[in-house]
């Protein structure tokens, strides 16, 4: 019998589970037709190590669920974050920072990287990133605070860090004070019909029924492999490592205002400041480097004491080529999996959430909405994959196997036309539905050395004294900003009050 959707069962663990089932509640379980939404919590797989560091995006997904931002933080442990900063990724090359901001500004309606472009060919020793109010604040440990000026100059922006335990914990007090009915079990049978999910059967015997049910449980899929089972595409190839550590560090001081991302010859190593500690991460070839060698290496890499125990568990990068199957959206890491890497831990699932909140079904037995559900989370999907690929394939590490092979392996087409437009004039080919911005792509690629070979002609046009006197205002105006702002610690400590630990949002 055809009908609205009723209810919506939410299944699977941690921050993808219940930050679904409470925007699914928030969104349609408080109408006067309300949908009921229950949640089946697995059990947690997050260990006391683990962080999550998330895109500017999260706070507009912040906003959807009415948390406030500094009680949030501070409850979390939760620091800022203005960029990410590279280093080991090309040879002897220095560091570099991805910001989230713009370069310059535009002159006689030409982007400022054009003319960049044409300076650094003629002489120019000045990297891209100075000329980013956002890039130059990260690096002095500052906070942008917009004025009249600035506001009309930069898109500045952040991020966050945030202990995961303490953020889902805070979550999941909100979601229940909502009204969000809330089961913890595991799924011992998934009933099937027809290409749709009928019931599950759950560990202790109870049966649960729904119209639409949302896979959260993370790479292993349970209730969309059934519809879907060889759904995912491996992208191994291009993202080769396979392990993945967590462990902690002690706070740092002053507090930094970008995270920290470092090559090494089997893997990367990320450390991203906490309040309270700086959360570690090692990304690995575990064929190459076993567990035992690498939390040996862990303090050499991050020249950092750890404290406590690293912890490691198996990594496979993929994705699914359609995230709603019948009656089945897989959301998050169930959706497709990628390195922690670029802050995208979480950004998958708030998009899937705010796609599946807009295309939300109106019949429980015809979804035609999953055609364009799919089509925007695949592209999303792959924007995400080429970003993070091509750290890789653009990495100077010579003679080393893994990063030797990254470099060798073809990248996907979708990232070689940005490769190959870019290296040629400096342009990023764009598609529908991405997740970073030009800027964003421009940032990443000059840093790891690919330069443009041209520039656009319409540069030539203004005189040559004309842009260094521009390119001289710029910096001198982007110094003159950054000091006035305060220190990231002192903006923190001043705006996040204290929260206890049963502070519900």
């Amino acid at each position: 019998m055809t009908g609205p959707v009723r209810k919506v069962a939410v299944v699977g663990r941690d921050a993808d589970a219940w930050l679904a089932a409470y925007a699914l509640q928030r969104s349609f379980g408080r109408r006067d037709d309300p949908v009921a939404v229950e949640l089946v919590e697995l059990p947690s797989l997050l260990r006391p190590q683990d962080a999550y560091v998330t895109l500017p995006a999260q706070k507009a997904f912040h906003n959807l669920l009415g948390f406030d931002e500094n009680r949030l933080l501070r409850a979390c442990s939760g620091v800022y974050a203005l960029a990410q900063r590279f280093s080991n990724w090309s040879g002897s090359e220095p560091p570099f920072l991805h910001a989230y901001d713009t370069h310059g500004v535009s002159l006689s309606h030409i982007d400022f990287f054009q003319y960049w472009v044409k300076a650094r060919a003629a002489g120019l020793n000045v990297p891209l990133e100075e000329f980013s109010l956002g890039a130059v604040a990260a690096k002095q440990g500052r906070f942008v605070i917009f004025n009249e000026s600035t506001e009309s100059f930069s898109r500045a922006t952040y991020g966050y860090h945030l202990d995961a335990i303490s953020y889902v914990k805070a979550v999941a007090r909100a979601a229940l004070a909502s009204g969000l009915k809330h089961t913890v079990a595991d799924v011992a049978q998934v009933q099937c019909d027809d290409g749709r999910i009928r019931s599950l059967r759950l560990t202790d015997g109870t049966v649960v029924e729904a119209d639409l049910f949302v896979d959260a449980s993370g790479a292993d899929g349970i209730l969309i492999r059934r519809l879907d089972a060889d759904g995912v595409e491996d992208w191994s190839p291009w993202l080769p490592c396979n392990r993945i550590m967590a462990a902690s560090g002690p706070a740092l001081e002053p507090m930094p205002a970008f995270s920290q991302v470092s090559a090494f010859r089997s893997g990367w190593v990320g450390q991203f400041p906490l309040m309270n500690r700086t959360a570690v991460v090692a990304v690995y070839d575990g064929d190459a480097t076993d567990d035992r060698e690498m939390q040996g290496n862990l303090s050499a890499l991050t020249g950092m004491r750890l404290e406590g125990n690293a912890v490691a568990a198996p990594f496979t990068a993929g994705g699914r080529r359609r995230h709603w199957v019948g009656n089945c959206v897989a959301l998050g890491d169930a959706g497709a999996t990628l390195e922690p890497l670029d802050a995208v831990q979480l950004h998958l699932l708030y998009t899937g959430v705010a796609y599946l909140v807009s295309l939300f079904p109106v019949s429980r037995t015809d979804m035609p909405e999953a055609d364009v559900y799919n089509a925007k989370m695949q592209a999303h999907a792959i924007g995400l994959r080429d970003f993070q690929v091509s750290h890789y394939a653009l990495n100077r590490r010579y003679d080393e196997p893994l990063w030797d092979r990254a470099r060798d392996t073809e990248a996907p087409a979708t990232l070689v036309r940005k490769l190959e437009l870019f290296a040629r004039r400096g342009v990023i080919a764009m598609d529908e539905h991405e997740t970073f911005h030009e800027e964003n792509w421009t940032s990443i690629f000059v840093g790891h050395r690919l330069l443009p070979s041209s520039w656009d002609p319409l540069v030539d046009a203004t005189p040559e004294q004309e842009q260094i006197a521009n390119f001289q205002k710029i910096l001198g105006f982007i110094a003159a900003e950054v000091r006035e702002m305060p220190s990231l610690q002192a903006h923190i400590e001043l705006n996040s009050p204290q929260a206890t630990s049963d502070y519900v949002f």
